[in-house]
């Protein structure tokens, strides 16, 4: 299976890092392969909202989204990575996610696998309610 990960932590030695890496190296001994993509050092600009892509693209935008694209659908498997900001996603990542809207009826058609990797501070039984909420609508 073609995994790709969304890490989406702007601490690139924290808690998110750390756990990653461990689902890679498992992933990895299971026979998978993982393609980590650094949501925080890409260039991805908000989505406008213009909605020229008429959710099948192009997007006016010309930046880091259109490899990403590519990778995606190309995958088996996508897995979003972030730390928890304000009980959701950090802003890197829903930027990222924001912009699937430009290959919405290719990445729906495919019924791609997904996980969620997230950390947080707070152990609080509803800690995760909102961020999970988000996932499971994609």
């Amino acid at each position: 299976m073609k995994i790709i990960v969304l890490f989406g932590s702007p601490n690139q030695n924290g808690s998110t890092k750390l756990l990653v890496k461990q689902f890679e190296k498992g992933a990895i001994e299971a026979g998978h392969s993982v393609e980590i993509f650094d949501v925080t050092k890409a260039k991805i600009g908000s989505c406008f909202g213009c909605v020229h892509c008429g959710y099948e693209g192009p997007c006016v935008q010309n930046d880091d989204m259109q490899n990403l694209k590519a990778s995606i659908l190309n995958a088996d498997m996508l897995v979003f990575a972030t730390p928890l900001y304000y009980y959701g996603m950090t802003a890197q990542l829903k930027a990222t996610v924001d912009r699937f809207c430009f290959f919405n009826s290719s990445l729906t058609r495919k019924h791609i696998k997904s996980a969620l990797i997230a950390v947080a501070w707070n152990s609080d039984s509803w800690t995760f309610d909102a961020l999970t909420t988000i996932i499971k609508r994609l």
